[in-house]
């Protein structure tokens, strides 16, 4: 006489248990798994832009003189294309064509590796060509710098741990008037409308480095109120 076989396995009832318990963990899960995601993205930008702003502090040191800008001076040639920042983040000197403007949204080909961009610049990601990226629309540098140059070289020789260099940004400088219009056009560039907009893509924080290298984290508020003491 054979004895039936008993199979063991689950019932409907246990499989949809089972599945509403993972359900739950995750959805508790997610949102821990999410802000850790964002910190390390922001950790990852201030290291970044520290080692930008070190370039910068060395030409100053070097030369006197805080690097060039094109916000007054269209055929100015603008930070991220300058020879010396591009040797001193170990990068190859740039072709003339780099450093020409282009289009009304698109000004400058992209010339940096992903490697130099903010983890959470969209746009600069969104809009590569040929696996180089537009650093200008994931870092620009305080403009109050450049409006008043020679007032500032004097300052920075006397103090550096109180003055801003670079924050995250849509264009290659960026102005307190401009700090609160990343709430309506957000990670997108489009010309004239986002010139000088710092960009708040860190919970609603912008990453900003100081001219020593430090780095803090600031929203629009707390920026603009920096900005505004200073000049």
């Amino acid at each position: 006489m054979f004895r039936a076989r008993r199979y063991s396995a689950f019932t409907l009832v246990e499989v949809i248990v089972v599945i509403a318990i993972i359900g739950l963990m995750l959805s508790i899960l997610s949102p821990a798994l999410n802000r850790a995601k964002a910190m390390a993205r922001a950790v990852s930008c201030s290291s970044l832009m520290r080692n930008l702003t070190m370039a910068h502090y060395m030409y100053f040191t070097e030369e006197g003189d805080v690097m060039p800008i094109s916000v007054n001076a269209p055929a100015m040639q603008p930070w991220h294309t300058f020879d010396y920042f591009r040797e001193q983040v170990g990068l190859s000197i740039l072709a003339p064509e780099y450093k020409q403007r282009r289009t009304v949204i698109q000004e400058y080909k992209p010339s940096y590796p992903r490697r130099f961009i903010c983890p959470s610049a969209d746009y600069a990601l969104r809009n590569s060509e040929d696996q180089l990226y537009a650093l200008d629309r994931s870092y620009g540098l305080n403009a109050h710098v450049y409006y008043a140059s020679v007032g500032v070289r004097v300052k920075l020789m006397k103090q550096t741990t109180g003055r801003i260099c670079m924050a995250d940004a849509m264009d290659w400088w960026f102005n307190y008037w401009q700090c609160d219009k990343y709430s309506l056009y957000g990670e997108n560039w489009l010309g004239f409308s986002t010139y000088g907009m710092a960009a708040f893509r860190h919970s609603n924080k912008a990453n900003i480095t100081y001219w020593d290298g430090h780095c803090e984290r600031m929203t629009q508020e707390q920026l603009k109120e920096k900005l505004l003491f200073w000049f």
